[in-house]
């Protein structure tokens, strides 16, 4: 099985992979914050988590909404 890695492909992987960096450290701050004002520290940091996870659920929704994946042809022997 051949496998070819075009500039193209890396570069969409490059742009998908900042997408989530971004996308969790946006997640991780404002859920932090607003579980701070909601009832202190503790629920801060899980806010923080469960927003950076659903952050990248979206991002990777998106990211198969714009880079559909390509059908592979199945092996001949």
């Amino acid at each position: 099985m051949k496998i070819l890695h075009s500039p193209h492909t890396l570069l969409r992987r490059s742009l998908v992979g900042v997408a989530y960096l971004v996308a969790i450290i946006a997640g991780l701050k404002y859920g932090f914050d607003f579980g701070k004002q909601i009832s202190g520290t503790a629920l801060g940091i899980v806010l923080a988590i469960n927003s950076a996870v659903f952050c990248s659920f979206v991002v990777g929704m998106a990211a198969d909404r714009a880079f559909p994946p390509k059908a592979t042809e199945p092996e001949q022997p």
